[in-house]
Parts: structure tokens; sequence; C-alpha cells
């Protein structure tokens, strides 16, 4: 999956992670609870590790066409 970046970092805050994967706040919270990708807190930030969510997407199956999963 091609994604744009905003910034070239190790870590990504929840908006970036949002706008940049297209994907809501909540999932993204749902996505750390369920363990699918790592964070760290900043104060009251929470910052997304680029890796593994990079890693989270890129394990994600292909679409197949005519096939229901």
């Amino acid at each position: 999956m091609a994604v744009k970046k905003k910034r070239n970092s190790k870590y990504l805050m929840i908006k970036d992670v949002c706008d940049d994967y297209g994907v809501g706040r909540t999932y993204c919270y749902k996505l750390l609870s369920e363990g699918c990708i790592s964070a760290v807190k900043l104060g009251g930030k929470t910052l997304i590790l680029a890796e593994s969510i990079d890693k989270y997407f890129s394990a994600l199956p292909a679409y197949q066409p005519g096939t229901r999963a």
C-alpha cells in the first residue's frame, strides 16, 4: 500500500495516521487496544510507531474480486 506520509518520522500522531492511511480515530484506538500496532505516550499525546502501522497495513490480504472474506 503506497501511503504518502506527511513526515519522515519514527512516530506519528493519531491525526497523522488517520490522514495518511484514511482511517478514523476510533479505528486507530481499536488497533492499539487489540495490540495490532504499537504506541508510546508523550504527556497527553499518543504517538504511533510508524514501523508498526506500516507493518500492519503491509500484512493485510490483497483484494480478490469475486471472493468474500
